[in-house]
């Protein structure tokens, strides 16, 4: 049947170039229903308990989603008429953002004062052009030593101030250009007005709006160049125009064909889900090179053009079915992966996969009919020996190969260790992005970076105005502000140590927790009443005041810090505070870091279960147990030498790296499934010894084993040098994976095959 298709195919390229392209124009169709979503939340399903609590808090109290306008007057003070004044017009601009529900400053902050038996509540700043030198003074010494100010909106040295404006936002956070595209405007504006005073804008809206960007310009950018740069090494290795451009073909229906589908399927796209262009890619690269170098060789051999690519499928299909099939199902595996994103990528992988085998062994080969091209013997360079020369070299000196190998082999998998699973985001960024060197200003000199809030519930309806429940709050606020890396840490306790402070005519004494539910319950109304509209205490209390909002702000440390430190911080509370007040800490750097660690687990659960499947397969296809078995060495060799690598030159395993385990499988299993078939095929078929058949193994595929790594090296070496950190680590780390896969096979698998069937023979003897 192989065989008679493969006739029937050459003998009817244009039919099937046709019914190709109609094919692939049908399944490209559902490009039209291309959906982006740029929304975080997508990584976490709806009965995860973690994003539940999340929304819960959402719901509970303000939302997290805020754009973050830094001021920074270039004589390093804040507190003069022009700086104020400048602070107090953005405060009242920020108020236009689309979608903004609530701004908070320096300016409005909610100063609390006595006369008698009043309670004053009002803005620390107003009309800033008309105030004192005095005046000027007193505002100074109450935002510097304000707890609610301090670290936030105000940095201690009084030097930079934020503006915070909160936004409210949709599922899908479709808003998020509009909303940064203003703040941008806004700033740019300020700048113009105000020379003498640096306005920049940051905040987790515009913070992953240029992820969104980052994204979309590497797309454009990066991964175009790339593109560009393997076709030329394609071409400098094929030496054929037609190799190229047959390639170039199968890329293309192979991407767009799944692509397609996956919109058609209703799949969303988003950057998990752009890698899979690369991952297909790869695969699309390696099943046409095989064939092509096969062809070529058959070509150079003296045959016809037809008898060459029959040729050429007949030892190639099963190989290019195998690579493709334990492909496909490492990928099928994602699916048991929580986050939509991963599920997305692993079956539009899966779906790229196959489709790009289709077109491999049926539209490459209708292409070769069609395409006018030139081989002839003698006149083109056949590579073909310069392999059989390896292959000769290395059973001839397979013992020092071996040891040399396997130490290079045991000292990077020890260094495997010395990775750790973290995410840093601003990292994600290097310094020609404005978010990133906005952040770098902020985080030294205003505020910190990862942010966890707690919603902290109390004993009933109203509990949270118990003044043994807002003396527990404190106490962890006091511990919290004690710890390493912690920028601030604020909840309610500190307005109404301020209200009791201030409502006894100022006395230090009294800035502490009242000792009455009735006087507190008292504070609150009477401040709540005095608030303006938009800025009442619904982002620290709940509606029926049964919970409060703790929230607390670190350094820049990345995802694992934060996830310890969160652990730390409910190790606490498990020991120092009354079990109804137990709470658990949420917001995006926690459900990240924890999503971050499961999906490393999927991945890897997955990559481990196909190449698994891929000995299994081996088994059954080679009929061979022990060659099956010894596929596991090659297979889990290359992925464990780059990641060892990887923990000598950075160390960190963020979500990006964690794909790339699957993501090169493909071509790992590639080159051990094209070698042992034809190892095989030679000893069994041909009746070769174990050295001849290696001659005849690396003859005969070693020029598209070299060719496919080059080519896709060079590929991931330029999508490397991305200014977004995601995409250069996931290039990077693919370049030394694919490379060590090649290495690994060369002169490690080849020397253990060779000593291994000596030892074989003399045991025999």
């Amino acid at each position: 049947m192989k065989d008679a298709w493969s006739r029937w195919v050459v003998a009817h390229p244009v039919w099937v170039l046709l019914g190709c392209i109609a094919l692939t124009v049908g399944l490209a169709s559902g490009l039209s229903k291309f959906q982006n979503n740029n929304d975080p939340r997508i990584f976490f399903t709806e009965d995860n308990p973690d994003f539940k609590r999340f929304i819960s808090l959402e719901d509970s109290f303000t939302a997290n989603e805020v754009v973050l306008f830094v001021i920074h007057p270039k004589d390093d003070d804040l507190f003069t008429n022009k700086t104020l004044t400048a602070i107090e017009s953005l405060t009242e601009d920020a108020w236009l953002l689309p979608h903004a529900t609530r701004v908070d400053s320096l300016s409005n902050f909610q100063h609390t004062e006595v006369e008698g038996d009043e309670l004053y509540v009002a803005p620390l700043v107003e009309y800033a052009d008309t105030l004192s030198q005095q005046e000027l003074t007193r505002i100074r010494e109450i935002a510097v030593n304000e707890p609610s100010l301090l670290g936030r909106l105000v940095s201690e040295e009084g030097h930079v101030a934020g503006i915070a404006a909160t936004v409210t936002m949709g599922e899908g956070k479709t808003e998020a250009p509009e909303i940064t595209a203003a703040a941008r405007e806004m700033a740019q504006e300020y700048n113009q007005r105000y020379p003498d005073i640096e306005f920049m804008v940051t905040g987790t809206v515009v913070f992953n709006q240029a992820s969104a960007e980052a994204t979309e310009q590497s797309m454009s950018t990066t991964l175009p160049l790339a593109f560009v740069i393997m076709l030329v090494c394609l071409w400098l290795i094929l030496r054929s125009v037609m190799f190229v451009v047959v390639t170039v073909f199968i890329i293309n229906f192979s991407i767009a064909s799944a692509m397609g589908v996956a919109m058609w399927l209703g799949i969303e796209f988003s950057p998990i889900v752009g890698m899979a262009p690369a991952m297909i890619l790869t695969l699309a690269v390696a099943d046409s090179v095989h064939i092509l170098a096969s062809y070529r060789h058959e070509r150079l051999e003296g045959k016809e053009k037809a008898a060459s690519i029959i040729e050429s499928l007949r030892i190639n299909i099963q190989p290019v079915w195998l690579t493709s099939l334990t492909t496909a199902i490492g990928f099928a595996i994602l699916n048991f992966s929580e986050s939509q994103p991963f599920r997305a990528l692993g079956n539009v992988v899966l779906i790229g996969v196959l489709l790009a085998f289709f077109f491999s062994v049926v539209l490459l080969p209708a292409l070769v009919m069609m395409i006018p091209h030139k081989i002839e013997p003698g006149k083109q360079r056949d590579f073909s020996p310069m392999m059989g020369a390896l292959g000769r070299h290395i059973t001839r000196r397979y013992r020092a190969w071996l040891m040399g190998m396997s130490v290079v082999v045991v000292v990077l998998m020890g260094c495997i260790g010395m990775n750790r699973i973290n995410d840093v985001f601003n990292e994600y960024f290097d310094e020609t992005f404005e978010v990133r060197r906005v952040n770098d200003f902020a985080m030294a000199e205003l505020t910190g970076m990862h942010r966890i809030d707690y919603a902290v519930p109390s004993a009933d309806s109203g509990g949270a105005m118990e003044p043994e429940y807002l003396r527990n709050l404190d106490k962890l606020v006091t511990w919290l502000e004690q710890q390493e890396h912690v920028v601030y840490a604020t909840s309610y306790t500190n307005v109404i140590k301020r209200l009791n402070r201030d409502m006894h005519g100022g006395d230090p004494a009294y800035y502490r927790i009242p000792e009455s539910r009735e006087l507190i319950s008292q504070y609150t109304l009477l401040y709540e009443l005095s608030l303006p509209q938009g800025l009442g205490l619904e982002d620290q209390l709940d509606i029926d005041k049964s919970q409060a909002r703790l929230v607390v702000m670190l350094e820049n440390i990345g995802s694992r810090p934060v996830l310890e430190f969160n652990q730390k911080v409910e190790d606490w509370m498990a020991a120092n505070w009354p079990d109804y007040m137990q709470a658990k800490g949420t917001g995006m750097d926690v459900l990240f870091g924890h999503v971050t660690m499961r999906n490393i687990t999927s991945m890897l659960s997955g990559a481990l279960i196909a190449l698994i499947s891929v000995s299994v397969l081996l088994i059954l296809a080679l009929r061979s147990f022990r060659y099956g078995m010894l596929s596991l060495i090659p297979n889990l060799l290359p992925a464990g030498m780059a990641f060892g690598l990887w923990g000598l030159i950075n160390g960190e395993i963020g979500l990006a790296v964690s794909v790339v385990a699957c993501m090169t499988l493909g071509i790992v299993v590639d080159d051990t499934v094209h070698f042992l078939s034809k190892y095989v095929r030679a000893k069994r078929e041909l009746g070769l010894n174990t050295e001849k058949a290696v001659e005849y193994a690396l003859r005969t595929v070693g020029v598209a084993l070299v060719a496919t790594s080059v080519v896709l090296v060079a590929n991931f070496a330029v999508i490397g040098t991305s200014h977004f950190y995601p995409n250069a680590s996931m290039g990077l780390l693919s370049a030394i994976t694919i490379a060590m896969a090649l290495i690994v096979d060369f002169f490690f698998f080849v020397p253990l095959l060779v000593a291994l069937d000596r030892r074989r023979k003399s045991a025999r003897a």
